[in-house]
């Protein structure tokens, strides 16, 4: 299983705010794959997962979101990015807001990115704004197996993260369906579904 953690791509450029029109922020800001690129690494993996052969790249990911304008945000808009993921890689593609479909995915074969916020400040679980993380599978227990692609040690013992997920393997994170969906919200739909055809 592919595992890409975006803070080793400090040099791989991924221009974001494209677009001069949206969200009144600097556009065409230059910006890298350690800052803004969680939803690409998300991609390669979730690509591993159920294509294991089909190579794509970080760099392919990047090409498709330019292609489809997914950049013209501070990082990737995935109801852009998703449909055309999907088309180029010959993948079904869903996209959900219920835990218990990211549930079903994963137990029909399928591998997901998810979308999550911090609800507070400073004060999420996974992150301090909003980002994107690849689910993999299910663990026996009902815990999902979360491919973070900001995974760094020490990560997961901040005061307000601790207890909540369980490491394995070095890069698996362990997390109840309970903790993501809180961390995911119900103000937007926050899970990109995949299945192989």
């Amino acid at each position: 299983m592919k595992y890409v953690n975006q803070l080793n791509y400090p040099h791989l450029l991924y221009v974001t705010r494209a677009n001069p029109e949206t969200e009144g922020h600097e556009w065409g800001k230059t910006s890298t794959i350690k800052q803004a690129g969680c939803g690409m690494c998300s991609a390669v993996m979730v690509a591993d997962r159920l294509l294991p052969n089909c190579n794509f790249q970080l760099e392919d990911a990047i090409s498709l979101s330019y292609e489809v304008q997914a950049n013209h945000r501070r990082g990737t808009d995935y109801a852009r990015f998703g449909p055309a993921f999907a088309e180029k890689l010959g993948l079904r593609h869903e996209v959900s807001d219920q835990i218990e479909d990211l549930r079903k995915c994963l137990r029909t074969g399928g591998a997901a990115v998810v979308l999550v916020v911090a609800h507070q400040p400073g004060m999420g679980l996974f992150t301090n704004g909003g980002h994107f993380m690849a689910v993999v599978s299910e663990e026996a227990d009902g815990r999902f197996v979360i491919l973070d692609p900001s995974l760094k040690e020490g990560k997961f013992d901040e005061e307000h993260r601790k207890g909540k997920v369980e490491i394995k393997n070095d890069v698996l994170v362990l997390c109840d369906g309970e903790t993501l969906d809180a961390e995911i919200g119900k103000h937007r739909l926050g899970y990109f579904l995949f299945w192989r055809k």
